[in-house]
């Protein structure tokens, strides 16, 4: 009211503006169109998220869209069963047919989660699969990143004993009162004193 709007001809129902939007999507969805020969990239990720239906509870949401030559469309974030290699498959394949897309894809962008990059059951494996053609592997390269910074990391300090390594949260700790108004390259002199200084 307001705003100026006269509340008796707006819907403030949870499931009617649940099932408005739902349609609209699906309308959006069906106004996709790609010109058969634009080749497509294909990418997803998963995460957990609080449940659209209670906020409470978590689901597993994949976010996939495809990308090609001035074209990058998301085409849903569905829930997925769970975090399976199979259940992932699933979902990104069901989003891939229902636009049509099949013939487009040529690679595909995803993380280096074992549920993905697993060589016999994997994601991708399933995906390239069902597609019924190899598919460019394009995996991120912060993850596999991470995966080299990883074995640095044990080749100079040793296996860690779980994923919370104590010198990280101890700088994750003090981070704010770190300078960094003046950020400098690590040298073996710097280090050294600041290991006396922890």
């Amino acid at each position: 009211m307001s705003l100026g709007h006269d509340i008796e001809h707006i819907t403030v129902s949870r499931s009617s503006i649940h099932r408005a939007r739902v349609k609209n999507r699906v309308e959006i969805a069906m106004s996709l169109s790609f010109k058969h020969e634009v080749p497509l990239v294909l990418h997803w990720d998963g995460k957990l998220l609080p449940s659209l239906a209670d906020g409470r509870s978590l689901e597993e949401r994949v976010a996939v869209l495809v990308s090609g030559e001035d074209t990058e469309e998301l085409l849903g974030v569905p829930v997925s069963a769970d975090g399976t290699e199979q259940a992932v498959a699933e979902t990104v394949l069901k989003l891939v047919r229902q636009s049509s897309l099949e013939g487009n894809i040529i690679g595909m962008a995803f993380d280096t989660t074992a549920a993905n990059t697993e060589m016999v059951q994997g994601a991708c494996i399933r995906i390239e699969s069902a597609l019924e053609k190899p598919l460019v592997w394009l995996a991120c390269r912060h993850h596999i990143l991470e995966v080299v910074m990883k074995d640095v990391f044990e080749a100079c300090m040793g296996p860690s004993s779980g994923p919370n390594i104590a010198l990280f949260k101890r700088l994750q700790n003090r981070w704010p009162i770190v300078d960094q108004s003046r950020p400098q390259p690590l040298t073996p002199t710097a280090l050294s004193s600041d290991e006396e200084a922890w």
